[in-house]
């Protein structure tokens, strides 16, 4: 069996990568670099199907699902974005691309093991067998332990107050302080995997051999749970999407409250983690093992031979299609609605706002229009295969008779 390393290759945030790291521990070998957001249209160099564990924030071109046939996919950990309740810019199609064809595509190889509870009563909500599985962080294992010369505390992308409060609990004493942003610079999605993969590991190490680590970041908080780093999520607000159940799991506060002393946490001498995740990480590193174990059971099959969700792929594309034209109508209503032409003559901050939404607008139907015609002239191709295919055939019996 070959395997697929799911990852964003364009990304500028450490996240992404951290998790394709979790997931590479786990792959015997990795035969294939698969870009999360043309996952659509991959093929390997054969027929053969790939293994591929399909953790990851998915995804910013939403008509890109279901995925090609030459995955073998493993749902867990899977986090898929609603941008309007993550309150980003982008798609309005919310879960429209995971109903229909693309939820049957995802009951075929269920149960869906998603990331947080929003993502698993979404899925639940279009008719898809979803359960909570955790974050695929939560299987990191211990880094390489390495004595410090100095003894330091981490702090990542917190709010001022709280690396103020801390640079005062480091006074008088010989602990070092490590700030480190999870942001990356922009030639990042130059490098290749195997740097990337490398320059994960060493990241992880200094957060392994702190004293402790401070963070609002999910992707900083879990991995550290997972390694057994002191941890502490000073964020912003506690009603986020994407960290349910996960303020449960760790010391966690709002920034003020730490500022001002209202939760107490001595970076000096930090507590113990809770231990809630445990059994969620026990369960979640299991099941990925039995995954791997399964497709190395399958031998040379061929991709139709494991393949679980029949349907043509004039279908599918006819499928995407039409949701792409219900996403660029949801999109231009959408817009429509902020378009105000009376905000626009009392508020001059609102009318340059709107200006780049009509821009953006534009931008956005002009790259669907190509997807379309892409799409479309795959469609033809295929048809155009099927019908050499068939004239090929009628030849050979006509030789026969």
């Amino acid at each position: 069996m070959k395997y697929g390393l799911l990852m964003h290759k364009p990304t500028t945030n450490w996240g992404d990568d951290i998790q394709s790291y979790a997931i590479k521990q786990f792959l015997p070998h990795v035969d294939h670099i698969i870009n999360r957001e043309r996952i659509n249209t991959f093929k390997g160099d054969d027929e053969k199907p790939v293994a591929v564990v399909m953790a990851a924030w998915w995804m910013w071109y939403k008509w890109n699902w279901p995925p090609s046939k030459y995955v073998l996919p493993f749902f867990t950990g899977f986090h898929y974005s609603d941008n309007k309740a993550a309150k980003q810019a982008g798609c309005p199609a919310n879960f429209l691309f995971l109903s229909g064809l693309g939820g049957k595509y995802m009951n075929a190889y269920g149960p869906v093991g998603c990331r947080d509870y929003f993502t698993r009563d979404n899925l639940r909500a279009q008719g898809v067998n979803a359960e909570f599985s955790g974050c695929i962080t939560l299987t990191l294992p211990e880094q390489k332990r390495v004595k410090p010369e100095k003894e330091y505390v981490v702090i990542v992308d917190v709010a001022k107050p709280v690396e103020e409060k801390i640079r005062k609990q480091l006074e008088g004493t010989d602990i070092e302080l490590k700030k480190i942003t999870h942001n990356l610079d922009k030639d990042h999605p130059k490098k290749g995997w195997k740097q990337r993969m490398d320059e994960v590991e060493e990241l992880l190490t200094i957060y392994q051999n702190a004293k402790c680590v401070v963070t609002r970041r999910l992707h900083c908080a879990l991995p550290c749970l997972a390694m057994g780093v002191p941890t502490l999520l000073a964020i912003h607000t506690l009603e986020s999407i994407r960290f349910i159940p996960y303020y449960d799991w760790l010391h966690c506060c709002l920034p003020q409250q730490f500022a001002s002393g209202e939760y107490e946490y001595d970076v000096t001498n930090p507590p113990a983690n809770p231990t809630a995740h445990l059994e969620t990480k026990e369960k979640l590193t299991n099941s990925i093992k039995e995954f791997v174990n399964y497709a190395e059971s399958l031998g040379d099959a061929t991709a139709d031979e494991v393949n679980k969700f029949r349907k043509r792929e004039k279908t599918i594309i006819r499928w995407r299609n039409k949701n792409m034209k219900k996403t660029a109508k949801m999109w231009e209503e959408e817009l429509d609605g902020w378009l105000n032409e009376k905000e626009l003559k009392k508020n001059k901050e609102l009318g340059v706002k709107i200006y780049n939404q009509r821009r953006d607008k534009k931008r956005q139907n002009d790259f669907l229009e190509q997807q379309m015609v892409a799409y479309l002239d795959q469609a033809r191709r295929v048809f155009k295969l099927q019908k050499e295919a068939e004239k090929q055939k009628n030849l050979a019996q006509g030789k026969k008779n």
